[in-house]
Order: structure tokens, then sequence, then C-alpha cells
């Protein structure tokens, strides 16, 4: 069976996290909102939903800890069920899931009439694109200096190779961002 459920994937997502280290609810949703969220995102609702139901399939199962007076946290751990489970999906092939681009929407809809639209919009995008750059341009260099990368555990290889990911990915959508700005306020002028 090939993978290419969306809803699907946060399973594989969660199992992925466990697999590296025992975190209860709170902290997968830390690890989505900041090393993983830049590639995967989930809300807390989706991850506790999730997370409810592995531990219903026996997937992961969770300890109680206990907090006073507040409830009790959750610290889950992947099952040996769920080993076998990640593991098989690690072999099957990944279907590429259709991108969901509203920007590219919007310029389907361009006209005379909203160009200056148009240019602000990706101005807009060019500036949270740069913000995000300088994110990963600090990540790369704190974590994975050039003497450091021939060196890397494969677990952390696998971390910096999606951090590169990243990069390129952004690089190119900056590019494309840019030369999208100029053809129209070229086309405008």
């Amino acid at each position: 069976m090939v993978c290419n459920n969306v809803h699907m994937a946060l399973k594989y997502v969660l199992l992925t996290l466990l697999s590296r280290e025992k975190q209860t609810g709170y902290e997968i949703v830390k690890t989505l909102e900041s090393a993983v969220g830049y590639f995967w995102n989930a809300s807390h609702q989706q991850v506790y939903r999730e997370l409810a139901k592995l531990s219903d399939s026996g997937e992961v199962k969770f300890a109680p800890i206990k907090q006073g007076d507040k409830p009790d946290k959750k610290l889950y751990r992947i099952t040996a069920s769920g080993k076998r489970s990640l593991r098989d999906w690690v072999n099957e092939p990944v279907v590429q899931s259709p991108a969901k681009d509203l920007l590219l929407v919007k310029l389907l809809n361009l006209n005379k009439n909203n160009t200056h639209i148009m240019v602000a919009e990706l101005e807009r995008m060019l500036e949270m694109s740069a913000e995000r750059m300088q994110v990963y341009d600090e990540i790369q260099r704190m974590h994975y200096p050039p003497a450091r990368i021939a060196g890397l555990p494969l677990e952390e290889l696998a971390l910096y190779l999606a951090l590169r990911k990243g990069i390129t990915s952004l690089e190119s959508h900056i590019a494309w961002l840019q030369e999208a700005r100029n053809a129209i306020a070229k086309a405008d002028a």
C-alpha cells in the first residue's frame, strides 16, 4: 500500500518523532512548531487525535506523569507494532502530493486592474521568505558548520539533509518570486 493520504502521513511523522525519543503530546507539538515545522505542520488537535488513534491501535503507549494540581501528562513511546508499521511505511515508495499553492491561484486572476495588488503580494512573500531564510541560515551556521558535515551520524545527517532541502527549495522560491514580481511590474509599466 502506497501512502499518499496527507492525514495518514501524520501518523508516520508522529511515529518517526517517537522512534527518536519518548515525548509528551506538548513536546511533539513544540517539535512540529520548530524543527519539523518547516516541512510538516499539524494543529494541536490533529496531533492529539492522531496520538489517541495510535494508542488505540497499539502503535504507541503512554505513561501518565502526575503534575500535582494539573491534569496528568502522557509520555508517549513507540511500541514494537509502531516500529513495524514505520519500517513497512519507510519501505513503500512515496507518492508526491499535489501542490496546493494559493499564490498561483491568485496569479491566475492577474489583470490590468490588480497588478499593483499582485506585486505587493509578491513583495510580502519575498519578505516572509527572506525571514525564513535567515532562520535556516542561522540553524545551519549554529549546528552544521562545513567541517562538521562529513562526520555526522546518520540520524543527524537526515536532519541536515532536510534543512538543506528547505534551503534549496526556498532559494528557488525566492528566485521565482523575484522573477514574477519583475515581470508583472515590467508588463504594467
